[in-house]
């Protein structure tokens, strides 16, 4: 590599600021550095093996191949795993294809994002290690400006963590320029992702146009962003230990009183009642809206998911699982209409055939709904909306395996008590559709779809005496 220049001194110098004062590295421990072979993880390969002595690290790598790109993507992990091996370092690899993993028909970002961390845990928890990503401070205002888009709380505002759990940010205080100019210094070569092109991806537009159009109001709008994800994170952990002290104060055996709760700061009662969902739910801003709702009514039940509601009664607020109820009748068997049903116990769908093509509503849908989406002309018209039958079987997106319905519940860890109630759509034995999950494999949606059918599970507030 060749000598630094002023400006890659300065980076360096900035990053370990940053990764001293968040202790990001472990001392006298190893980091693997996540390399796809893009500029930025190039960059934090090549800080690490300058600068990760300071901290007496040692330095590996990790490389997944997705099995995506065909040929490029086998060039990009031979360019990595050359670099590597000139640098003398050790790499994992991992790919579907080597794990034995079967690639879904319609692969997404979330399967691959879920693929990659699956096994980056797997490999920090085997080696004793810290997985540092290459997520700069460009990425954390692009995330930041897709969720607020699509309606993000706080916690969300906060952006990408520097820490969570296993994984390490030591480059969220630069940005993707930056990296680039580090490697060009360096002499470190790297490759570049077409897909990173393509406009079909929401954050590829976010990138191309919405950041530079900031950019002519505030040449500083990627650093002004990535500040507010800081303080928004700072204001996050605040309210967090509000809601702690408030939930322990309001405490009354396995619930919480309701006047103690309706007497605090509403953004401390909120935070309060988000720390209560997460306990059974990803909380929605529905959810929230909802369970306040209940809270001010003092009586009734939101349901949060298949297993769980959050109850008020008597002064008291708690939540209320499976197990501890009465199974109520089974739901019926019924075509695929549109509408909103009422089935069996406290489920209810939401069921809509939408006559617009797919890649008109891309912009409408948000990537963790996708799932509810599918193909309507792949759902045979003699499908049905009903309960478990013996024999049925399930293929979840993206998983690569078709499971009986009983093994799928086993490991999923849904109640017995529930399972002969849970609502889904079948063609005879194959599961379509199921609550809770979604959309089987084999039912996506593509550019050349004309129809959509959404089923969408609706939380229920029921109003008790």
């Amino acid at each position: 590599m060749n000598t630094t220049e002023p400006m890659q001194l300065r980076l360096e110098e900035e990053v370990g600021t940053f990764i001293r004062a968040r202790g990001l590295f472990p001392q006298a421990g190893r980091v693997i550095v996540a390399v796809s072979g893009g500029a930025d993880s190039m960059a934090l390969l090549a800080f690490a093996l300058r600068r990760a002595g300071d901290w007496g690290c040692t330095v590996e790598a990790a490389h997944v191949n997705h099995g995506l790109r065909g040929a490029d993507a086998d060039a990009d992990e031979a360019f990595v795993a050359a670099f590597c091996a000139e640098q003398g370092i050790k790499i994992y690899r991992h790919s579907p294809a080597a794990a034995g993993v079967s690639v879904p028909e319609h692969p997404g970002e979330d399967w691959a994002r879920r693929l990659r961390y699956g096994w980056f845990e797997q490999l920090a928890e085997a080696q004793g290690a810290v997985i540092a990503t290459a997520h700069t401070r460009t990425d954390q205002a692009e995330t930041l400006l897709l969720r607020l888009a699509r309606g993000s709380g706080l916690r969300g505002a906060a952006g990408i963590p520097v820490r969570r759990s296993c994984f390490v940010r030591p480059f969220l205080c630069v940005e993707r320029a930056d990296t680039e100019a580090y490697c060009r210094a360096l002499g470190v070569p790297w490759v570049q992702d077409a897909t990173n092109d393509a406009d079909e991806y929401a954050r590829n537009r976010v990138r191309h146009t919405a950041v530079p159009a900031l950019e002519t109001v505030n040449p500083a709008a990627v650093r002004a962003l990535s500040g507010f994800c800081e303080r928004m994170a700072a204001l996050d952990g605040y309210f967090a230990q509000k809601a702690d002290t408030l939930l322990l104060r309001a405490a009354a055996g396995d619930s919480w009183r309701r006047d103690i709760l309706l007497a605090a700061d509403e953004p401390v009662r909120q935070a309060a009642l988000l720390a209560i969902l997460r306990r059974a739910c990803d909380p929605s801003a529905r959810r929230l809206e909802l369970t306040e709702q209940l809270l001010a009514a003092g009586s009734g039940a939101v349901q949060l998911s298949p297993g769980a509601r959050v109850r008020a009664k008597d002064g008291r607020l708690w939540l209320e699982r499976a197990e501890a109820r009465t199974p109520p009748a089974a739901a019926p068997c019924m075509p695929l209409e549109p509408g909103e049903w009422a089935l069996g116990g406290d489920f209810c769908v939401k069921i809509e055939i939408l006559n617009a093509n797919f890649a008109s509503l891309a912009p409408d849908v948000y990537k963790k709904d996708l799932n509810y989406l599918a193909d309507y002309a792949k759902i045979a018209s003699s499908a049905r909306l009903r309960t478990r039958q013996p024999g049925d079987r399930f293929a979840p997106r993206g998983r690569g395996v078709t499971k009986t319905l009983h093994r799928y519940f086993i490991e999923e860890k849904i109640p017995a008590v529930r399972r002969g109630l849970w609502p889904l759509a079948a063609d005879g034995d194959r599961v379509l559709w199921l609550w809770g999950v979604g959309f089987a494999e084999g039912t996506q949606p593509g550019p050349d779809t004309d129809r959509l059918i959404r089923i969408t599970p609706i939380a229920q507030v029921e109003e008790t005496t």
